[in-house]
């Protein structure tokens, strides 16, 4: 009988002591506001990590983004879990949102908690990306009954003087190196650039693929004497019956 006296006592104990936990926890606190990817353009996810403290392991934490113009506001709300038994110990807070893509321009990104602002108010800008040349489809994993045809993004303003590409791999079953500089030559010819955002179509270049693993590597000289380079890597599968 002692024993159980001794229990409800210790039981009731815990009770006040988890209550006052869900009372400090109500005060969590936002110390940083870290935004990622580390150079943002217009071609980012941007995304918020918000990190800071709460007075209770036990706390249940939701948020979301508001966007008010060029103002972005994590708006959380922690309150106590009435089904949890905890003690109270201030534990890390550390979440993210994401935000997305935005356009070049300046922006700034702060914090609620329970409708009362925290932590610091972080500017941030955005700039237009760089320029790019890039291939398509990306390097990835692909079936041997999949169609595509090669695409060249290239973003510059101009005509294409020269091209040279070599696939290299296991193609249509040998481990030779095949090179494709004259297919890609006769395609780009009919296709000069004449604004910045051109996107070249060569179809018909997965004929030259087999089963197996490829890598394309594609440089092309422009009239303005630049050279753009871009490599990619095709694992090709092969479709059972």
């Amino acid at each position: 009988m002692v024993f159980l006296i001794k229990s409800a006592r210790w039981l009731v104990a815990l009770c006040l002591l988890s209550s006052a936990g869900f009372a400090q926890a109500q005060y969590g606190v936002v110390e940083q506001l870290v935004l990622s990817p580390a150079t943002l353009t217009d071609r980012s996810l941007v995304k918020v990590q918000v990190k800071g403290l709460v007075g209770s392991p036990c706390e249940i934490v939701e948020s979301r983004l508001v966007i008010e113009g060029s103002r972005f506001v994590v708006d959380t709300s922690i309150r106590g879990n009435p089904l949890a038994i905890c003690i109270a110990v201030v534990v890390p807070l550390d979440y993210t949102e994401v935000i997305g893509a935005l356009a070049p321009g300046a922006y700034t990104v702060e914090a609620r908690i329970n409708g009362v602002a925290s932590g610091p108010r972080v500017p941030f800008t955005v700039v237009a990306a760089a320029p790019q040349f890039s291939l398509s489809p990306p390097t990835g994993t692909y079936t041997a009954n999949q169609l595509f045809d090669l695409a060249i993004i290239l973003e510059r303003e101009g005509s294409i003087a020269s091209g040279k590409a070599t696939l290299s791999g296991k193609n249509k079953g040998s481990a030779a190196r095949t090179d494709i500089s004259a297919a890609l030559t006769q395609c780009l010819q009919q296709r000069a650039l004449s604004q910045a955002g051109k996107v070249l179509r060569c179809p018909g270049m997965a004929s030259l693929l087999g089963v197996g693993s490829h890598t394309l590597d594609v440089s092309l000289t422009l009239n303005t004497g630049e050279v753009v380079r871009d490599t990619v890597t095709w694992t090709v599968l092969p479709v059972v019956p």
